[in-house]
């Protein structure tokens, strides 16, 4: 069955390699959880020499949309090798049907690969488990499987095609966003990409910034050329490959930037006000502020803007004796991903017994997490010598970021 959302197409990278992958404009969570307002493509490649690679699949739903565009070059039975860079059912959940039709095609794929292929799928093909930098001869063309563990599970390879000078790069490199036949970075608005970009770094792999950082060293001191960057989402990187890369070297550089993010909860407005103010006296002191509702600003957002910022504050009204639940969630995400240590700083109101801040600073210390003085508490309106503090707690602040 043909899903109306996606499109049957290919498109040539360069002499003998193929993009075959396809788009999704019906999955409206990634992982069914990050929003995905312009769609999520899912690429996988063929390379066509006297032997025939794919390198990924697609989502399963998208099956038969994939072997279409095969189809368009060669018959999926003549494949003599699939390549799985990682294991992420996005990337594999056609692999059962192209065993199928493809009845003495290799697998191939990395040691820690092998056992998830078996619990996943155990499509009973032949296999070939590549040690790292290990070649495979197509003919004419040779792959070269570079491990980057960790980007974003421990299993993750990247292949690079040496003669065409291709880098495959799974998801590292990769984009939110549906290409819609636009399949190059010279082709596409790269203001949606950057932001859909940093959007997918932020969410997804925000755990792994170090094994991102490796990576990229990784290929770069392999000293080899890159004519293209293709990921296992988002755009082909012809025009500029070193774009991408030196936006993903930002993005998970252990420098923060110089920002500070306000995340606060707010029930009947009392604890908005203090957040405005804070902002107001930040935005006086010449810092740049990013400001989150936690009740209507999505996750996603209030991720990409906190994971970067040089001091996060957390401002929550008291919520039967604990922080705002909102306000602990995102706390939960910061620790999930393991956000980088930085300053964090407090305020928040109670009716009465105020247990909403107290209780976050004690967990966030427990996590080795440096608490910026003063902890501003207010009951409802704040005091003059509250709103002082509010004052204070800004300078502080800001001598921290700027």
């Amino acid at each position: 069955m043909h899903l109306e959302e996606t499109e049957t197409m290919h498109r040539k990278i360069t002499d003998g390699v193929y993009y075959v992958g396809v788009d999704d404009h019906h999955t409206a969570l990634f992982e069914n959880l990050w929003p995905l307002p312009f769609g999520v493509s899912y690429n996988s490649y063929l390379v066509v020499d006297d032997k025939i690679a794919v390198i990924d699949t697609v989502k399963n739903i998208f099956t038969q949309e994939w072997l279409d565009n095969i189809r368009e070059i060669v018959d999926p039975e003549k494949i003599d090798y699939i390549v799985l860079n990682h294991m992420e059912p996005d990337h594999t959940g056609a692999l059962p049907k192209i065993a199928e039709l493809a009845k003495n095609a290799t697998i191939v794929f990395t040691q820690k690969a092998a056992g998830m292929e078996e619990s996943f799928y155990n499509v009973g093909l032949k296999t070939k488990v590549v040690e790292d930098l290990e070649e495979l001869s197509l003919g004419k063309k040779t792959l070269k499987f570079v491990h980057v563990q960790f980007v974003h599970w421990p299993e993750t390879m990247a292949t690079y095609l040496a003669e065409d000078e291709v880098l495959f790069s799974c998801d590292a490199f990769g984009s939110f966003g549906a290409l819609n036949g636009k399949h190059f970075d010279d082709e596409i608005d790269m203001r949606m990409i950057e932001s859909e970009s940093k959007r997918y770094l932020s969410t997804i792999i925000t755990s792994y910034f170090k094994f991102v950082q490796r990576a990229i060293e990784k290929v770069k001191g392999l000293g080899v050329g890159i004519k293209f960057i293709a990921p296992s989402h988002g755009p082909i990187y012809r025009k500029d490959p070193t774009w991408v890369i030196d936006h993903f070297d930002k993005w998970s550089s252990p420098e923060l930037d110089k920002h500070v993010t306000i995340i606060f909860g707010s029930m009947y407005g009392y604890n908005l006000r203090l957040a405005h103010t804070l902002k107001k006296e930040l935005v006086e002191l010449g810092v740049e502020v990013k400001i989150h509702n936690i009740s209507y600003s999505t996750m996603d957002n209030v991720i990409t803007d906190a994971v970067r910022a040089g001091v996060i504050v957390l401002g929550t009204p008291t919520y039967d004796a604990f922080p705002f639940p909102k306000i602990w969630a995102f706390v939960n995400e910061m620790e999930g991903k393991r956000f980088q240590k930085r300053p964090i700083a407090l305020f928040g109101t109670h009716g009465w017994g105020g247990g909403g801040v107290r209780k976050l600073k004690k967990y966030l210390e427990e996590n080795k997490f440096e608490i910026l003085e003063p902890n501003v508490r207010c009951r409802a309106t704040p005091t003059e010598e509250e709103r002082q503090a509010i004052k204070t707690l800004a300078k502080n602040i800001a001598e921290i970021v700027k």
